[in-house]
């Protein structure tokens, strides 16, 4: 039975709690989040109140743990150096989830660092896997309120998602009224963020062409994120979560706080804005409702990346199109406006979407289908003019 929610949440509790439920590019679940906060903030607490019975938090404190609690005791076996793995790791075996929470993580020396960059990316330790659903949450200090510790290094910064975190006056004053809102973890389909990671993966793409420089950018002394290959999959993921949570900006809406926060955390804040102004400006229409014809497009009107974004959203719906009746009719447009932008001398902009409709099975699906219906010549017609008359002529030979 769902708990009765009420009260106030931290700043940085909502964007955790997305983090922990997407799906991770490792095959794991949870996008490993390091959430930073004074003392006093109540990170430890609101991550440790989400343990239920069948959903452990194992709090580790770095400053009094050994880098062999990470990475195995090495022990002499039959001729061989074992590595026996720690207590802790056996506490989510029943479950086969739960949060791995490593507090205090500025507390811990380079070496212990060093041994946990295995077991936050790749949830192992030592040679044991952990099960897939365990989630890792890190919590640390602003390095400038508080003295001594580490700094932490390149590389395990790179491993996280990093979250600012704050209880603010007014929500402490609104909590010691109502109390705190009991914490809920939101529910990700994964099947459907496997399909949904594909329109973030095109933007994404699209922006990386534009700005190539931005794929990776130099660790800084003045934030925690910064861009890498892994941490832009981080973003991909996370904002995947977001668009099927209704917070993501899409045609005609604006993206949520946490969205901002979120790419940020992986990113950088930077690149983070520069990304994010650049959604902003895509001039893009509902791919659904292109397809349908419901929505006209001005091939001329739009810019290079608008129509690498465009048709490679369209290539990707026109495969969730297959088993509708209006298959075939989608598959038409898409033919017209491929060869709208070939007779402008654009071809460039849709070669990679292009290639993907006519070297994978939707053309031959849709020429099965128009077989079917006894509308084979039209769609033949159809194919010949964007693949025949036009640059993209060398694509037939995939039907062959």
């Amino acid at each position: 039975m769902k708990k009765e929610t009420k009260g106030a949440l931290p700043k940085g509790a909502k964007e955790l709690l997305i983090a922990l439920q997407t799906p991770s590019p490792k095959g794991h679940m949870g996008i490993p989040a390091l959430i930073w906060g004074a003392p006093g903030e109540g990170k430890s607490s609101f991550v440790e109140s989400l343990q239920r019975e069948d959903f452990p938090v194992v709090t580790l404190i770095a400053s009094i743990h050994d880098p062999t609690d990470f990475s195995g005791l090495p022990i002499h076996q039959d001729g061989k150096v074992l590595f026996a793995p720690p207590e802790w790791t056996f506490a989510f075996d029943k479950s086969g989830q739960g949060i791995l929470f490593l507090d205090e993580l500025t507390t811990a020396p380079p070496t212990v660092q060093a041994a946990l960059l295995r077991v936050i990316l790749e949830r192992k330790v030592g040679f044991r896997d952990l099960p897939k659903g365990v989630r890792v949450v890190a919590a640390a200090n602003p390095p400038d309120i508080v003295t001594g510790g580490w700094e932490l290094s390149p590389p395990l910064r790179n491993r996280f998602v990093h979250i600012r975190w704050e209880l603010s006056g007014q929500d402490y004053l609104q909590a010691l009224q109502e109390g705190f809102q009991c914490p809920e973890l939101p529910s990700i389909d994964p099947d459907l963020h496997r399909e949904a990671q594909s329109y973030w993966k095109m933007l994404t793409a699209a922006f990386l062409k534009r700005n190539p420089n931005l794929i990776r950018t130099p660790p800084s002394e003045e934030e925690n994120a910064f861009a890498s290959p892994r941490t832009w999959d981080y973003a991909i993921a996370l904002m995947t979560s977001c668009d099927l949570l209704g917070k993501a900006p899409k045609p005609g809406k604006k993206g949520s706080e946490e969205f901002l926060n979120l790419v940020e955390g992986c990113i950088g804040r930077g690149t983070a804005i520069a990304f994010v102004q650049f959604l902003q400006n895509l001039r893009l229409p509902d791919p659904d409702e292109v397809l349908s014809g419901e929505a006209e497009v001005d091939i001329e009107k739009m810019r290079d990346d608008e129509l690498f974004v465009l048709f490679s959203t369209l290539a990707s719906t026109l495969i969730k199109w297959q088993q509708k009746d209006g298959f075939l009719d989608a598959m038409l447009i898409f033919l017209s406006l491929g060869e709208q932008v070939c007779k402008i001398g654009r071809t460039d902009t849709i070669f990679v979407p292009i290639k993907q409709v006519a070297r994978g099975m939707l053309l031959h699906q849709a020429i099965s289908k128009a077989k079917m219906e006894g509308r084979l010549k039209e769609v033949q017609v159809a194919i010949n003019r964007t693949f025949e008359e036009t640059p993209l002529r060398d694509f037939v030979k995939a039907l062959a």
